[in-house]
């Protein structure tokens, strides 16, 4: 498999701030998450991460999807195939392309109540991600990227903040 592109800070920045300020209307909560976040000085993509707001529209999902829509009817954003070859479009992925740079564009959609666990497993790298699971894991619980924390006995429990996914690991935040 070829290597996948990569793309200096400077041009990943601009985009992601363009692509924020066109999505903000349609979201109570939009975030930068992934290599960007963390400061990486090339990406592989743009990662964002959002709680769309409900949308009047009975065609539309919610208005992140009217509004993402809007910009692949504009042609500023294209679908992406994932590595299997499918284009992945969905209430909580979208896979898509900024079609002017090329530069891969991954939408996540999550709930305020676990907004913190989504931004974990958004944000971090694959290694952190199997370290943060692993833990939950070792102290008999289960993290879910959507859906926050079980315990051993069942019982979910929301993750507002990355503050709470830290707490539970007992990390230093």
């Amino acid at each position: 498999m070829a290597d996948k592109a990569r793309y200096e800070r400077s041009v990943a920045e601009p985009i992601a701030a363009e692509l924020i300020a066109l999505l903000t209307p349609c979201c109570e909560r939009l975030e930068i998450a992934g290599s960007l976040r963390r400061g990486s000085p090339t990406v592989g993509d743009i990662e964002l991460l959002c709680v769309p707001k409900p949308s009047d529209n009975p065609f539309f999902v919610d208005a992140l999807d009217e509004g993402v829509k809007a910009m692949l009817a504009s042609g500023r954003l294209d679908l992406r195939p994932s590595i299997d070859g499918r284009t992945a479009y969905g209430p909580r992925n979208k896979l898509l392309v900024h079609t002017v740079s090329g530069i891969g564009v991954d939408i996540f959609s999550t709930t305020v109540e676990n907004w913190g666990m989504a931004l974990v497993v958004r944000t971090g790298s694959k290694q952190f991600n199997i370290r943060v699971m692993s833990r939950f894991r070792q102290l008999g619980m289960r993290g879910e990227a959507y859906g926050g924390i079980i315990d051993q006995e069942g019982q979910r429990y929301n993750c507002p903040d990355e503050e709470t996914i830290f707490r539970w690991l007992g990390w230093q935040y």
